[in-house]
């Protein structure tokens, strides 16, 4: 998750009060009971007894809770704030220089005790590898399991791909202000999710009945690098579809049209389908 400036104004549309988190709480949700549904019965019987194991009070027990968990975590452990996301700049992408050069782990370092200077797409990959691992230590496999599902759903947000020297939209502001979402990373995280209307039960109902089984074989291909760049495409052909692009030193506001918005609506849709179906995809194979 990322941090809007407490200057910016509000947007009207999508409104609706709370902090911006990567697709919020619901969106988070959404993703993980999508996931749910397409877990193979060992992988699901695997994933309910690493939950049942798990005395993290931080959030409640069941998976789509769990799903949220990264975020509450980094409340207390700021360490982990730039795990979040990888900055790939929309207008010369370097994937490298976005990851802090893909810093090794130490030898016996556990991944989540990795460096701060590091993006999701690491983190991603080092997380896979220890669910998978049978060596991997018990506290440390709940750990990956949690950081992973959150991990694979923020790569699957376009603002936590791209950036354009404006913290991933948290810059530009937009205008007329409303019940707090003032800012373009807020309407993704947040509004877009909260706009489809309902609980994340309904919303993720809804949504997986749109997907194909052609979708399924799809979206279950390729790996954190290839989804990172997949939402940096959409990142820059869609949410930075707008009149100007201002940065951070501009402190500017912009409105977005309405055509903007039921764009937005309806790629954040798409998004949450396929980190569902990945978040399936990852588990089932890790869990096996």
């Amino acid at each position: 998750m990322r941090f809007a400036p407490a200057l910016l104004g509000a947007f009207a549309l999508f409104g609706a009060a709370g902090p911006a988190a990567a697709w919020g709480g619901l969106g988070h949700e959404v993703t993980a009971l999508i996931a749910y549904r397409h877990l193979t019965p060992t992988a699901r019987a695997k994933l309910d007894g690493l939950l049942t194991s798990d005395a993290d009070s931080l959030t409640a027990p069941d998976f789509a809770s769990r799903a949220t968990w990264a975020d509450k975590y980094r409340n207390g452990h700021r360490e982990t704030s730039e795990w979040h996301f990888v900055d790939l700049e929309i207008d010369r992408p370097d994937l490298a220089k976005a990851c802090s050069g893909f810093p090794r782990l130490m030898p016996g370092q556990v991944a989540s005790a990795g460096p701060a200077k590091d993006c999701v797409i690491d983190k991603i990959e080092a997380f896979d590898a220890e669910l998978r691992s049978p060596a991997t230590a018990p506290a440390e496999r709940l750990l990956a399991l949690k950081f992973l599902v959150h991990f694979v759903g923020d790569l699957h947000q376009p603002l936590h791909a791209s950036d354009h020297n404006d913290h991933g939209g948290n810059c530009i502001g937009l205008a007329p202000a409303l019940d707090g979402k003032d800012n373009l990373h807020a309407c993704w995280d947040t509004a877009v999710i909260e706009a489809m209307g309902g609980s994340a039960s309904d919303i993720a109902a809804r949504l997986n009945a749109q997907i194909a089984p052609a979708d399924l074989t799809a979206w279950g291909r390729g790996d954190a690098r290839s989804w990172a760049m997949e939402s940096f495409s959409l990142s820059r052909r869609g949410a930075y579809a707008l009149p100007s692009r201002p940065k951070c030193v501009d402190h500017a506001f912009i409105a977005l049209a309405a055509a903007y918005q039921a764009t937005a609506k309806a790629d954040a849709a798409i998004q949450l389908e396929k980190a569902g179906v990945r978040i399936a995809a990852v588990l089932n194979h890790d869990l096996r």
